[in-house]
């Protein structure tokens, strides 16, 4: 007789347990219903790499029992938070999705606690505290990427954002242990975490911190403080973890100064958008971005078969779009790891009783873990410059894999 499916987990100082009623919401014999919650302004493009996932998925029989994913609902939270929460019950009570994609600034505990009571699965960029524990319905595809920053229990601090740079200086032959670096953090609950986070990171070798408005409050009128503040402390390095209306405004106001070192945020790398706009494309020229997504390097295996699927449904890979499709990847995977008889129960039995990691071919995402990867990331990062209006890579996309117990 087979023995009986384990009905909890520990892991670490989180336990994992059944005690809910399965649901079938939004399951069918012939499909998935999944909606999408995101923030269009700093994401744009994300459903269209949902759907270019979703539809080689249906198309290559990826889901047991040749169940199609249908994307019912796309809500844009125009980065409001209530907005969010709103969208969020929506979608669970009238729309009656079985899980949600969801990558935004304004996705609060308020929104990822209730999408934990409500047996919600969710997937996406891994940067906020719902994509950490104690919930364990939240599934980034970088794992718990700020779970350090958001002080939670067993988590240490992601350490590519530095170690990527330290690979970029030693390249150019420089000790990135001896560079000064200087950050501009968003104004909101991401841009603190960032700043807790940095300061681990960088500890004495951090000259100056500052918050920018976002966009939602007004943005930036006038970088000329910025600027001073880059100037009067001459940092090595400045990191922008901004809203991207202010990278683009602090890029080209730090490039038109008389500052000589580099310049870095975290949502320029977007795959076409130097072609299609010459503004940009000259703000960020010698300028570079961190990427926590694949460069899109056609001789990689997983590259090849991304730039298929958005082939077949004509869309192009911009970065929001990057992010949908990773994001539909991973909810991929984990619908099929469940199995034929889905539901919430044998969703969460999956993933977080039996212990669920992704595959990637060769150029992909790094292979995030459940459960281990509610509290820990695969610490995944790669480096691009612009130069001479092309994206190049300035320091590989590497998995640096932090956490000893991962």
């Amino acid at each position: 007789m087979d023995d009986e499916p384990m009905t909890s987990r520990t892991w670490g100082a989180y336990t994992y347990e059944i005690d809910f009623e399965p649901s079938y919401r939004g399951v069918t014999d012939d499909t998935v219903r999944i909606g999408m919650l995101y923030e269009a302004a700093q994401f744009f493009g994300m459903d269209q790499g949902a759907e270019a996932r979703f539809e080689a998925a249906t198309k290559d029989g990826d889901l047991p029992g040749g169940r199609a994913i249908e994307l019912v609902k796309v809500v844009d939270d125009s980065s409001n938070p209530q907005t969010n929460f709103e969208g969020a019950r929506s979608l669970v009570e009238n729309d009656e999705v079985f899980a949600i994609l969801s990558t935004s600034q304004a996705l609060t505990p308020q929104t990822s606690n209730y999408l934990a009571e409500n047996q919600v699965p969710f997937t996406g960029w891994g940067f906020m505290p719902g994509y950490c524990a104690p919930n364990d319905w939240g599934l980034g595809f970088t794992g718990c990427a700020s779970g350090f920053a958001f002080g939670v229990e067993g988590a240490v601090s992601a350490t590519s954002p530095r170690d990527v740079w330290i690979t970029y200086f030693e390249s150019q032959g420089i000790d990135g242990n001896e560079i000064t670096v200087g950050v501009f953090n968003a104004d909101n609950e991401a841009g603190r975490g960032g700043e807790v986070q940095n300061r681990e990171l960088w500890g004495d070798q951090m000259i100056f911190s500052d918050y920018v408005p976002t966009a939602t409050a007004g943005g930036i009128t006038d970088p000329t403080r910025f600027v001073n503040t880059v100037l009067e402390n001459n940092p090595d390095l400045v990191i922008l973890s901004t809203d991207f209306p202010a990278a683009v405004a602090l890029k080209a106001a730090i490039a038109a100064s008389s500052y000589e070192g580099r310049v870095t945020d975290y949502l320029s790398y977007i795959p076409g958008i130097l072609e299609f706009s010459p503004d940009i494309a000259q703000a960020f020229e010698g300028g570079f971005g961190v990427t926590q997504v694949p460069p899109l390097d056609p001789s990689e295996p997983a590259i090849q078969k991304l730039l298929a699927d958005f082939g077949a449904v004509g869309y192009n890979p911009g970065f929001g779009a990057l992010i949908g499709y990773w994001s539909a990847d991973l909810m991929v995977q984990m619908i099929a790891a469940a199995g034929e008889d889905l539901n919430t129960a044998s969703f969460y039995q999956a993933i977080n009783i039996d212990g669920f990691q992704a595959t990637q071919m060769s150029g992909g995402l790094g292979e995030v873990k459940f459960p281990a990867d509610h509290v820990a990331t695969p610490d995944c990062t790669g480096l691009m410059q612009v130069v001479e209006g092309e994206f190049v890579v300035a320091a590989p996309f590497i998995c640096y894999g932090n956490h000893p117990d991962r």
